[in-house]
């Protein structure tokens, strides 16, 4: 039948043109983006469970990071104590020296000298151990250093000893020391470490600020200056390793939040990503049928001159 008023093939070819104006387009932005999902109106459900997965690889990833500063700082800490450890091996070693017979009391006196400056190098550098400005430092105790790991609420903490030979708190401290600063010869291993000078020597006559009260200057400090040493360095030791244990934790803890990245980021991807084998295949077709539709739509269109032919 011929009418004029309603060209139904062209009301069809246009319907056509727009619903694969609209696959066109929505191939072309995944072309163009890379994603599958480009809207909420792409896929509001897979939209929703990406948006997750995403969250959970950001955690991971950050997580692993955290974990990363965390380990360089306890690296840091580690380098630090092992070069007091070597300290307190070379004041040992100059205690030794001292409580030999064969050195007479001005000899001990620089032998002293040496032990002193060693135990404020010791000092300088647990104060000078600070990482950050200061979010962590070897001269302060701290039992709640907090390491966030995951998306949880609770993350991990750690004991962090006070290097400072002068701290005296019981169990803060990595010399174990819990007796304040005094001069008793070195007799008492709990006792903390003291190096500025300011008692008199053991000479005679003896001079002003020229001793210490974790002086060597007498043979019976120097051998107990070596017992002391002795349990320092244990204790110090103990402290290196619990950094150690540290370090293997938040190690592994890096690696799986690593691994969980990975894995959601995989997961997100193959609902996000677009799969351009399959959208250039839907580009090819809408165009196709676009080009189809176009030219459906001129036929549709010359219908109506038939009509003019039968009113000539």
């Amino acid at each position: 039948m011929n009418i004029v008023n309603t060209n139904v093939p062209a009301l069809v070819a246009q319907n056509v043109l727009r619903k694969t104006s609209q696959d066109m387009d929505k191939a072309m932005g995944s072309l163009s983006t890379g994603k599958r999902i480009n809207s909420g109106a792409d896929d509001p459900g897979g939209l929703m469970v990406a948006t997750r997965l995403k969250s959970s690889s950001i955690t991971n990833r950050q997580a692993a990071q955290n974990a990363n500063e965390a380990t360089s700082m306890l690296q840091y800490f580690s380098e630090n104590g092992r070069t007091i450890i070597d300290i307190l091996m070379e004041m040992k070693q100059i205690a030794i020296r001292a409580a030999t017979d064969s050195y007479n009391p001005a000899d001990r006196v620089g032998l002293d000298e040496a032990f002193n400056m060693l135990g404020k190098e010791w000092a300088r550098i647990a104060a000078g151990g600070q990482w950050n400005g200061g979010a962590a430092g070897m001269n302060t105790y701290t039992n709640s250093f907090a390491v966030r790991l995951d998306g949880g609420t609770t993350p991990i903490t750690m004991t962090f000893k006070s290097w400072d030979p002068t701290n005296n708190t019981a169990n803060q401290n990595v010399t174990e020391a819990t007796v304040a600063i005094s001069d008793d010869n070195n007799l008492r291993t709990d006792r903390a470490w003291g190096f500025d000078q300011v008692l008199n020597d053991l000479q005679s006559p003896p001079i002003a600020n020229q001793k210490s009260n974790s002086h060597i200057q007498s043979i019976t400090a120097a051998n107990n200056a070596v017992a002391k040493l002795d349990a320092t360095i244990a204790s110090a030791t103990m402290e290196l390793a619990q950094f150690g244990t540290y370090i293997k934790r938040l190690e592994f803890a890096a690696n799986n939040a690593t691994s969980g990245a990975i894995e959601t980021d995989r997961a997100y991807s193959k609902i996000v990503d677009a799969d351009y084998a399959q959208a250039t295949t839907e580009l090819t077709r809408t165009q196709i049928i676009t080009q189809a539709a176009t030219a459906m739509l001129a036929q549709a269109n010359q219908l109506p001159q038939i009509i003019l032919k039968l009113l000539q």
